[in-house]
């Protein structure tokens, strides 16, 4: 672990309020961000319901998994209702591109954002230790850490916690894996709260848990009850991470391969289309679908797009591989606008919430003319329509 940058804040938050950061090299970065918030009683004075404080990276959101609309009640958000003015930490684990990046703090009242620290993890790992060496704060069952893995799988998790034990009232632990509460192995005692002080008595316990999760979004809770400990914690991804483009930081690894097909796919949009029309960009994404489907081309998303000299955006020596290779980069609203729509066709259309329009397989720009097109390229094909710049074609081959 190398620290990145630490920060005592100590910030009411009654706006939204960004935090940027520099990632001086890519991999795979920790961010811890401590925060509490008021129930709504506390906030009599001040609101007429719960603080709440939400989180986003780079303009990513952290809904709950079973609601990808609500965020924030999820278990990256901090909810007032919950902690009742006691502090929660919520560590994310994702991989970021070398460069500029921000944390956005969205408020409902007026949260108290204590603390935020970067750590770099490593480039091309397969494990993550992190000593925490936290002790709750004295309250009642609530949340109290909670970690979030950001396009990552998940093999197994171990945590070492201590719990005392102590008059009327022992330290207790529960651990959530999405959604799912591990139970106490031992029948009659605890039944959801896995680590019991008054079993433990000071000592620690060091526990395992099997999760075999693919690379998504998972949350990984530790629900607190008084005043335990959660010594160290250690993630096993089971096979070695990589950084891989997202829609939120979409910069080019160096190998298309790598990209997600939605990615992929938003790229080409991108690259051909940026200042074109909706129905251009979900035109141009159809003839790829088209091909993908015809027996003339490759069957997937990757060897079709990659295909030598099929796609002017991803040949090196053309002016639009740039923006291909890094759509955000010193990106203004347009831009962003325009890679977030092309993002949103790649998507509907790989998911079938986007029925594709054409039948087309082929289509340029303004440089080529129709009839060149028609006698060199398609000549067993026919020519369909003009959307904005762009000519589209149907052709067997």
């Amino acid at each position: 672990m190398e620290l990145i940058t630490k920060d005592e804040l100590h910030r009411v938050i009654n706006k939204k309020f960004d935090y940027p950061f520099v990632a001086p090299q890519k991999g795979l970065y920790a961010i811890a961000i401590s925060a509490r918030a008021k129930s709504e009683k506390q906030a009599a004075n001040t609101a007429t319901d719960d603080h709440d404080l939400r989180v986003e990276i780079d303009g990513r959101k952290f809904p709950q998994l079973a609601n990808a609309q609500r965020y924030f009640d999820s278990p990256a958000s901090f909810s007032g209702g919950q902690l009742h003015n006691l502090k929660k930490t919520v560590i994310f684990l994702a991989q970021f591109s070398k460069g500029k990046h921000a944390i956005s703090f969205v408020p409902d009242g007026v949260p108290l954002l204590e603390e935020v620290s970067i750590s770099y993890e490593g480039d091309r790992i397969s494990s993550v230790d992190l000593d925490v060496n936290q002790q709750a704060e004295d309250g009642d069952r609530r949340p109290w850490i909670t970690f979030v893995l950001v396009d990552l799988p998940l093999a197994e998790v171990q945590s070492v916690i201590r719990a005392e034990r102590r008059f009327l009232d022992s330290d207790d632990v529960k651990i959530i894996i999405d959604d799912e509460t591990k139970r106490n192995p031992i029948d009659g005692l605890g039944k959801f709260w896995f680590w019991l002080g008054a079993i433990l008595n000071g000592e620690e316990q060091t526990n395992t848990f099997a999760a075999h999760l693919k690379r998504g979004l998972h949350y990984i809770e530790f629900w607190a009850d008084r005043m335990p400990t959660l010594q160290h914690i250690s993630f096993n991804f089971g096979e070695i991470v990589k950084r891989i483009p997202n829609v939120y930081d979409p910069e080019w690894t160096g190998d298309f391969h790598d990209d997600l097909e939605e990615v992929l796919l938003a790229r080409l949009i991108f690259g051909e289309a940026e200042d074109q029309s909706r129905k251009a960009k979900v035109w141009i994404a159809g003839a790829v679908l088209n091909r993908v489907n015809a027996k003339a081309w490759p069957n997937t998303i990757h060897e079709v797009i990659l295909q030598y000299k099929q796609y002017d955006p991803f040949r090196p020596d053309d002016p639009n591989f740039t923006k291909t290779t890094d759509p955000l980069e010193n990106a203004d609203k347009l831009r962003k606008a325009a890679w977030g729509e092309s993002y949103e066709i790649a998507r509907g259309l790989l998911s079938g919430k986007i029925q594709n329009p054409t039948e087309a397989t082929h289509f340029h720009g303004l440089g080529l003319t129709r009839e060149w097109f028609i006698k060199n390229v398609v000549p067993n094909g026919r020519f369909l329509k003009r959307i904005d710049d762009t000519y589209f074609y149907w052709s067997p081959n």
